[in-house]
């Protein structure tokens, strides 16, 4: 490629550090999943093949310089570092894929669809169609020339002829490329969370060069938003009203939980607000990271307007407990002792 030095913004005897680098400045500018631009695949996959061919050309001269240097006896080992390097891929491909907590706990086989570059089916990959009645060329009105600041030049959409038998395709706009959908089963494993990723070999973008492999498609986990459980870490945090007499006395209660309904003890206590921790029954564990816990939070609840039925029932616990007030209530006992006892 005689103009790559060019396309990538570089002056001969560039070294492949700067190649590199430049490349990686442009691609973040030219990769069809940043720019919209039609002509950008394209102009990418040209981008891709300068870097490739300026590297390439830049190994083969090394390795004929060793050559040169230590004779033909070391020509095996001139060979050896090209021959074990990896094969070159295309690029990799990131999407995110949105899941439920649920599914996050027991795992999933989700379907999701893949957007893929290929060559346009209406014109062939060639970008243009054939005209049935040639026409006047747009760009220059028929006159073959274009006005430039050092005079007329040949147009270059009609090659100077002042028409064309030829127009951009009208499926692709002229890129010759077109987006086709493919669809694919993907195994989530339980215990994935927020910006985990997860790797499909083979399913990223095609290498401009046919004898390079694809690269790979990397998918990051998004958990949705869940009306009743949120996420600490691995830590399952659930709210859950529950009755200021059942936390007074303690007992059994059920929470929902994403891999099902649980039964969890309370221990008798005061009637404030307060959590309970189950071990590991968080997010599952995955790879180097422990299981989560489950964390309830417990609002305590009193009775709305109780029907009169229970007006006695209520009368008598009230008594009872203030029998003992000052075991019960203590801040109600100091209260009464100071203000309501006669003097």
């Amino acid at each position: 490629m005689p103009d790559a030095h060019a396309l990538l913004g570089l002056q001969p005897g560039a070294t492949p550090q700067q190649i590199k680098r430049a490349f990686r400045k442009l691609a973040m500018q030219w990769h069809p999943d940043r720019n919209a631009d039609p002509a950008a695949a394209a102009h990418f996959r040209r981008l891709r093949e300068a870097h490739d061919s300026l590297l390439a050309t830049l190994l083969d001269a090394a390795e004929t310089a060793s050559r040169n240097d230590h004779g033909s006896a070391s020509e095996d080992a001139a060979h050896a570092p090209r021959a074990h390097r990896p094969p070159e891929r295309g690029a990799d491909r990131r999407q995110t894929l949105e899941i439920s907590i649920e599914e996050s706990f027991t795992g999933a086989l989700c379907a999701i669809v893949v957007p893929r570059r290929a060559p346009c089916v209406q014109c062939d990959g060639s970008g243009k169609e054939t005209l049935s009645v040639s026409q006047l060329c747009p760009s220059c009105g028929g006159t073959g020339r274009l006005r430039a600041p050092a005079g007329l030049v040949r147009c270059p959409d009609c090659d100077g002829r002042g028409y064309r038998s030829a127009c951009p395709c009208s499926v692709c706009a002229g890129s010759g490329e077109q987006t086709i959908e493919r669809t694919l089963e993907v195994r989530i494993p339980a215990g994935v969370v927020d910006d985990d990723e997860l790797r499909l070999a083979g399913e990223g973008d095609p290498h401009a060069n046919p004898g390079h492999p694809p690269g790979d498609l990397r998918l990051r986990i998004r958990l949705a938003p869940h009306p009743l459980f949120r996420r600490d870490g691995r830590d399952l945090i659930l709210q859950r009203p529950v009755s200021a007499l059942r936390l007074l006395i303690g007992g059994t209660i059920r929470v929902p939980h994403p891999a099902g309904l649980r039964s969890l003890r309370i221990e008798p206590g005061l009637a404030h607000p307060r959590s309970l921790r189950i071990a590991g029954a968080g997010f599952p564990a995955r790879a180097k990271w422990p299981a989560g816990d489950l964390v309830v939070e417990f609002e305590p609840l009193l009775p709305h307007s109780p029907d009169t039925a229970l007006h006695d029932l209520i009368d008598q616990l009230d008594r009872a407990l203030a029998a003992s007030a000052d075991h019960h209530f203590p801040e109600l006992a100091r209260w009464e002792a100071d203000w309501l006892n006669e003097h």
